[in-house]
C-alpha cells in the first residue's frame, strides 16, 4: 500500500446513513455490511438468505450509493439495494422506518460542547444546525463504541 493510498484511507469520511431524514449511524468496516449495521441499530428489515439471492431486505434508496461486497443474484431496480451484501460509499438515505430504532439524536444548544457551540453560531440556517449536531453526535457515538 502506498504512502498516497493509506492517507486517502485514513481520512476517507465514514458515510452517514439515514432512514427517512433521520441519522441512524455513522457506517464503519466494524458492521460488515448495511444489513448488519442496520440490525445493530434496532432497524426493522426484513431478510432471509444474507447472500443477495432471494431479495427479501430489497429497500429503496433516497440518495446516496452503495457498493456491493458480491454480486447480488437479485433483480433490482436503479433505486433500489441490498443490504444484505453491500455497504454504503456515500452518505445513504434509505426508505425505511426508523421508528423503534437507536436513531442519533440531535443536540440541544445547552448540552453542546463549546466547539459544537462555536459552529452552530456561525452557521445562520436551522438545517445547518441540525446536519451539525446530527454529525457530531454520529462522531461522538463511533468514538464511544
Amino acid at each position: 500500500m502506498t504512502s498516497k493510498t493509506s492517507h486517502k484511507k485514513l481520512f476517507t469520511k465514514a458515510p452517514i446513513v439515514r432512514l427517512q431524514g433521520q441519522p441512524v449511524l455513522l457506517f464503519s468496516e466494524q458492521y460488515g455490511t448495511l444489513l448488519q449495521a442496520l440490525e445493530t441499530k434496532k432497524v426493522k428489515i426484513f431478510s432471509e438468505c444474507r447472500n443477495g439471492f432471494c431479495g427479501a431486505c430489497k429497500t429503496r434508496i433516497i440518495s446516496g450509493k452503495v457498493c456491493y461486497l458480491s454480486e447480488p443474484l437479485a433483480e433490482l431496480k436503479h433505486d433500489e439495494c441490498l443490504p444484505c451484501c453491500c455497504v454504503p460509499i456515500t452518505d445513504l438515505e434509505l426508505d425505511l422506518s426508523a421508528e423503534d430504532a437507536v436513531v442519533v439524536s440531535t443536540c440541544q444548544p445547552k448540552q453542546m460542547n463549546e466547539t459544537t457551540r462555536v459552529l452552530t453560531t456561525t452557521s445562520t440556517a436551522s438545517t445547518s444546525h441540525t446536519k451539525i449536531s446530527s454529525t457530531l453526535a454520529l462522531q461522538k457515538e463511533v468514538l464511544e463504541s
